[in-house]
């Protein structure tokens, strides 16, 4: 799928074996946490949306989510800065447990490389989310973790639809400070 940013192509592709190092290294500049080797081979497998976004050529921009219980991100062990799943549109449906009354789709990851923000890509991205969402009924709301420090993505999300549910206490690991404000987009 394509679309144009003041004229320039900006592109995005599903998660893959073969752009799987690129999310490596954008997650590097992009985020404060070490995410596993786990993680990156849940990206490519079904049961997930993950896509990354690349403006004139260049890859600039990932969103990771995975699907899961309703309910599953209230939970107070479910902290530890974001480790497990995300991955693309195929298998959005799919899961490895017995399904559940409802989901909801857990944000792992989103992020633009600084140069290319204010652009709409991060907007974008969301969009493509949330949209991916939208097209699967059980799916009843978006969830994500948002360290309490980061104003601008906690902007960016209020702009864009979500509330803050709540602060989760000692949510990250090894990041100071370590706490999160977990975040919802009601769909349904």
């Amino acid at each position: 799928m394509g679309m144009t940013v003041s004229g320039k192509a900006v592109e995005f592709e599903q998660v893959d074996t073969l752009n799987i190092n690129k999310v490596r290294s954008l997650n590097s500049v992009l985020f404060p946490v070490h995410y596993s080797s786990g993680f990156y081979k849940s990206l490519t497998q079904g049961g997930q949306f993950a896509q990354l976004c690349t403006f004139q050529g260049k890859y600039v921009g990932i969103i990771a989510c995975r699907r899961q219980r309703l309910g599953f991100a209230d939970t107070p062990a479910v902290g530890g800065g974001g480790g497990g799943g995300g991955g693309g549109f195929h298998g959005l449906h799919t899961s490895a447990v017995a399904v559940p009354d409802a989901y909801e789709l857990y944000m792992m990851t989103l992020g633009v490389l600084a140069p290319y923000r204010r652009l709409g890509i991060g907007q974008m991205l969301l969009a493509n989310a949330v949209s991916a969402a939208e097209q699967d009924p059980l799916i009843r709301r978006i969830v994500l973790h948002v360290k309490i420090d980061n104003d601008d993505a906690l902007r960016f999300y209020h702009k864009h639809g979500f509330t803050t549910i709540r602060l989760v206490e000692r949510y990250y690991k090894n990041i100071e400070p370590p706490h999160a404000y977990l975040l919802e987009y009601r769909l349904r």
